[in-house]
């Protein structure tokens, strides 16, 4: 769990928590992966517009349901999110997932998962953030583990990262 903790200690570092927004790009997300041993932690972001739909805050009861279903999206079929090989046995389960405001007109999604697989991980991971909310068009990941550190930039589905 090393390497879950380096990433928890840095991330107030990468990402900055302030009164300032974060800036974000529409159509992107960006998901980190990381693994110690056979056991780790997967989190999700995105601007809520490429998940819901909308950032404003949702008033009416459709834009709600939009929200609710979304979010029981990310809940419910985080291993189509991130798709591990069969042959590693991964399971991941939900610990948070929400929308966070930031001011009256920004919002972003966020999915943080515990990971753990029954094997190590040899093959490809794939993505499906596009499947699962087709304005999510590019996903920049990262994956950091006790054995190596590698990153990829997907668009529309199309690729895969090998740990």
């Amino acid at each position: 769990m090393k390497t879950v903790l380096i990433l928890i200690l840095c991330s107030p570092l990468l990402f900055p928590q302030g009164k300032t927004q974060k800036a974000h790009v529409h159509g992107a997300a960006q998901i980190s992966i990381a693994l110690d041993g056979l056991k780790g932690e997967v989190e999700f972001e995105a601007p809520a517009e490429g998940i819901v739909g909308f950032e404003s805050e949702a008033r009416t009861p459709a834009q709600k349901k939009l929200v609710q279903d979304a979010l029981s999206i990310l809940k419910n079929r985080g291993a189509e999110l991130v798709i591990f090989p069969a042959s590693s046995g991964c399971k991941l389960t939900p610990k948070e997932v929400d929308l966070h405001r930031e001011g009256a007109q920004h919002a972003e999604v966020h999915a943080h998962y515990a990971l753990v697989c029954s094997k190590p991980i040899t093959g490809e991971i794939k993505f499906g953030a596009t499947r699962l909310f087709p304005k999510t068009r590019e996903v920049t990941v990262t994956f950091v583990s006790d054995q190596s550190q590698k990153s990829a930039k997907i668009v529309g589905d199309a690729g895969a990262l090998k740990p």
